[in-house]
């Protein structure tokens, strides 16, 4: 299923505590519920638009309705469903009684028994969704909404519209705005034919994709049952949009008489019948269409349908008009407030059309391909009371000088996604009351001085997504009351000192965000702090923050960052941000190694995400997570973890949600969530287990867990013999004790064996060289033995005439790869210095010149009294680093003594070591040396390795 389990056969599963679990109870879980604050990280699980304010939040996929939402919480507020089910029974919802907000998505849904939604005695918002392609016969038993006395928005979708009884909306008293969407009718009158006159608080109507090709007023069909005037008479906003409108008769719409808005996709030839079709006042209308496209369209026809209706805003969208000039605005009347023009084309456009409306406050003009807008040169000192304009999307390439002069009221400037390269000086001025200046996504490659120095209301500016190559000092000195900036792409400016932009930070600032792309220095200087928390965004390959500001730092409560190094004087600069709630942290895993460590120092962290970091190298995650004791969610997606442990997250006593992505294999620790005590949501969006059943500890947790949802453990694999299998299916056949599965077992092992031996000649060369010099070894070993007893009886004797026969205190195995450590490092720290000195055997230096490789190696193993192994791993993937490391652990078994030693020159994780098997083994039961990377320890490191290699047969 989409997100529930899937149902398999039961079985057993042993545990890793000695217990069985039952295989079904949880594979049967299908919903999930949290609280407002988890929606942004969670993720959604099923089609859903989350209200806000409305939590706890549900999201179920369902094929029962009456088994699968025993699982919901009853005192939940928005639910989300997703069903394979073909029916929705009666009382389907009944204990959900405080249930608010109800999305129901089901393509193969036929049929809505009556009484459905009884019970929501408390739902506001009802979406049912039946199909996503076309118009299902859905057959509604009515009476289907009875008790749905407070919903006041109701959405049906996908819906055959003929198949709905007329009765249907009788009992929604309170509905105040209906959509309809893809329902296939032809005539608006088939819809309000369905109305009931009981819905008198109707507000708002809205029809989209349904084929509406007419609106008359014929009536219903038969006479069966007459509109309902009343309610028709009290909607406000009437929407018919992506239908083909071809027809509009004469007094069509004059049942809608306190009508004030009205959209369109109209088709039809004659803009006429739009008054005419008997709608009365309208505050707004917008007009859209093929018709409209395709023929020219004079905008005095328009500005007679203003002037009818008293329009107060018209919006165009997909138009060519033959001009646009002073005259063709004269007749429009004085009532506009808004007009806008969008994705058109006008043939040929007069910057003086607006001296005729003076009372326009709103003007949109987007993608309709302008190169310039002199509207202020062209009215001749005439002052504008415009608010907003808006020319985003088009092909201005200057902003000149006095170019807005004449619209001193300018609320909003919307110049985004131009060409725009240069703002000339004084291009703002007399702007004094403008709060927003949208420049993002243009070319503009100079901030000067004086760009912005007469806009002291500005609160919010964005000049994101430009190649900016300079900065002048005080550019942004003026602006007191801005609340957001984002500036960028810095692609070339390499320096940015915060001080000198703005000359003491803006006290209400609450968004600043830096793209600097390649990377820059920052220094913040003595600038100040706002007076509330504020968020920082810092995109860049390499950010540096060049100096401390502890007010500034202080600040700022949410931080995120894109990009690869994030430094401070070498460091992590993250720490320094002391009084963070909330961090996100993008980076590139591949390009650079950083220490992420200094995380455990932000105490009143509360959310945490971390995306493409590595974790492998310089970090150490065991104390990572440490001190966090307020955090509620953590994020990692990405991060190259090898394992996950209850030490790890021994201090996230406050954390609520858990989300893994993990492109490499995941090893999750037996016991990691036993400390973790608000735990509610485990989100599994892609981890790699192994195909062991000693994995069984999580699905017992899971099954036994009474306050935790698993999320999307049905989706993840896990990794048996290099191949990927889904994880709940295999452990079930691994795991499980049946004869059944003991007969698989015996016929895939001779299987297995069959094909093995067919091939083994291939593959049997090193096992035998090892054998063949392991058997050598034996019995010359043996000879020598008896020859010595016969001479010396006494057993300590033997022992130290064997000791003083060996001509190397230790055989040195290592990749060459690792050849300047041994020969920098090892080798004169052991032959050169301190005492006493020793005697190494290294194969670059030692071997005999002419012999076989494999001759050398094992009479240098057996002349020697230790064996040092440096394991990296390159050493690991070496053949002949394998071979000596066989040879050694083959005469440790055969002799009984003591005689290998592990130095470990880089960390290697136990998920890396568990592919051999041998080492694996070793560095269980064994003690290792593991290379310091602090240099004060390194002494006490090789006084420790030279006593272990001098000692008389003792382990390290």
């Amino acid at each position: 299923s989409r997100f529930g389990f899937k149902r398999l056969s039961s079985a057993s599963w042993p545990s890793s505590r000695g217990l069985y679990i039952d295989v079904t109870a949880l594979i049967s879980k299908q919903c999930i519920t949290f609280e407002e604050h988890l929606l942004s990280d969670i993720g959604r699980t099923v089609p859903c638009t989350h209200l806000p304010e409305l939590g706890p939040y549900g999201e179920c996929n369902i094929n029962d309705f009456q088994t699968d939402l025993s699982e919901v919480q009853q005192e939940i507020r928005s639910l989300c469903i997703f069903t394979h089910a073909k029916v929705i029974p009666a009382n389907a919802f009944s204990r959900l009684t405080t249930l608010q907000f109800l999305y129901i998505t089901g393509h193969q849904v036929r049929r809505v028994h009556s009484g459905a939604f009884s019970g929501l005695l408390n739902l506001k918002y009802l979406h049912v969704y039946f199909n996503d392609s076309g118009c299902s016969s859905v057959i509604m038993d009515t009476p289907v909404f009875a008790g749905l006395d407070h919903v006041e928005q109701l959405s049906l979708e996908g819906l055959r519209w003929s198949g709905v009884p007329n009765t249907t909306f009788d009992h929604l008293v309170g509905l105040v705005r209906l959509v309809l969407d893809t329902i296939c009718v032809q005539e608006l009158g088939e819809v309000l034919c369905r109305f009931s006159n009981d819905t008198f608080h109707l507000k708002h109507l809205t029809l989209k994709n349904s084929g509406i090709t007419s609106i008359r007023s014929t009536g219903c069909p038969s006479r069966s049952k007459a509109w309902p005037l009343t309610v028709l008479a009290e909607v406000q906003t009437l929407e018919i949009t992506g239908d083909p409108i071809r027809i509009i008769a004469t007094n069509s719409l004059a049942v809608f008489r306190n009508l004030s808005s009205l959209t369109l996709s109209f088709y039809g030839v004659w803009l006429g019948s739009i008054w005419e079709s008997g709608i009365r006042k309208v505050s707004k209308l917008e007009l859209s269409g093929i018709t409209l496209n395709e023929y020219h369209t004079n905008f005095k026809d328009l500005c007679h349908l203003v002037s009818q209706l008293r329009l107060q805003s018209l919006e165009l969208t997909h138009v060519t008009l033959d001009t646009l000039s002073k005259e063709d605005i004269d007749n429009c009347g004085t009532e506009l407030k808004k007009l806008s023009v969008c994705n058109s084309k006008i043939q040929h456009l007069d910057p003086r059309f607006w001296t005729s409306i003076a009372g326009l406050q709103i003007l949109n003009m987007a993608h309709i391909e302008l190169t310039t807008a002199p509207f202020c040169f062209a009215g001749n000192g005439t002052m504008w009371n415009l608010t907003t304009l808006g020319l985003w999307h088009n092909r201005l390439t200057v902003v000149k000088t006095n170019q807005f002069i004449c619209m001193p009221l300018l609320e909003q400037l919307l110049l985004n996604d131009n060409w725009i390269k240069i703002l000339e000086p004084a291009a703002f001025t007399g702007l004094f009351h403008l709060k927003v200046l949208k420049l993002n996504s243009n070319r503009i490659k100079v901030l000067a001085v004086n760009d912005f120095d007469s806009l002291r209301a500005l609160e919010i500016l964005l000049i994101d997504n430009n190649v900016i190559e300079n900065i002048e000092h005080g550019v942004f000195r003026n602006q007191d009351e801005l609340r957001e900036l984002t500036l960028g792409r810095l692609e070339y400016v390499y320096t940015l000192h915060l001080s000198v932009l703005f000359y003491g930070f803006p006290e209400k600032m609450q968004r600043l965000c830096i793209d600097a792309h390649y990377g820059t220095n920052i220094y913040i200087g003595s600038i100040g702090q706002p007076n509330s928390s504020f968020i920082l965004e810092l995109n860049g390959d390499i950010l540096i923050i060049s100096d401390y500001s502890s007010p500034f730092f202080e600040s700022v409560r949410e931080l995120k960052l894109n990009g690869s190094l994030f430094l401070f004087k070498l460091y992590f600069f993250v720490p320094y941000f002391s009084n963070l709630e909330s961090l996100e942290v993008l980076g590139n895993p591949e390009k650079v190694y950083i220490n992420y460590n200094g995380i455990s120092k932000l105490r009143y962290l509360k959310r945490l995400k971390l995306i493409n970091l590595n974790f492998s190298n310089h970090t150490n995650p065991d104390i990572t997570f440490w001190n966090l004791k307020l955090l509620r969610i953590l994020v990692l997606y990405n991060c190259r973890l090898s394992f996950l442990t209850k030490r790890m997250f021994r201090d996230l006593q406050s954390l609520e949600l858990l989300r893994l992505h993990s492109v490499s294999p995941l090893i999750l620790h037996d016991g990691m969530f036993d400390v973790l005590p608000a735990l509610r949501e485990v989100v599994l969006d892609r981890v790699d287990f192994r195909c062991d059943c000693e994995n069984g500890w999580l699905l017992e947790w899971a099954e036994s867990s009474r306050q935790v949802q698993v999320i999307y453990m049905q989706h993840q694999q896990c990794i048996l013999q290099y191949e990927k299998w889904n994880f709940l299916a295999t452990m079930e056949k691994l795991c499980q004790t049946g004869m059944q599965y003991l007969c698989y077992l015996g016929t895939a092992s001779t299987i297995t064996l069959l094909v093995s031996a067919s091939v083994s000649y291939r593959f049997a060369y090193w096992p035998c060289v090892v054998l063949f010099f392991r058997l050598r070894g034996y019995v010359e070993r043996k000879i020598g033995r008896r020859i010595r007893k016969r001479r010396r009886p006494r057993q300590e004797e033997d022992y130290l005439e064997e000791e003083a026969e060996m001509k190397y205190d230790a055989f040195v195995s290592f990749s060459s790869h690792d050849e300047a450590w041994v020969f920098g490092e090892l080798a004169p720290r052991l032959e050169e210095q301190g005492q006493p000195r020793l005697r190494l055997c290294l194969h670059n230096r030692d071997f005999e010149v002419g012999k076989g490789i494999v001759d050398n190696i094992a009479e240098s193993i057996y002349s020697s009294r230790r064996t040092v192994c440096v394991l990296t791993r390159r050493y690991l993937r070496s053949d002949w680093c394998g071979l000596e490391m066989r040879m050694a652990t083959h005469r440790l078994l055969e002799e009984q003594k003591h005689r290998l030693i592990l130095i470990f020159l880089e960390h290697i994780s136990p998920f890396e070591l568990s592919a051999f098997h041998r080492l694996s083994k070793l560095v269980k039961s064994h003690t290792y040396l593991d290379w310091p990377q602090d240099e004060s320890e390194r002494i006490h490191f090789w006084e420790r390795l030279r006593r272990n290699i001098a000692a008389e047969g003792r382990d390290i």
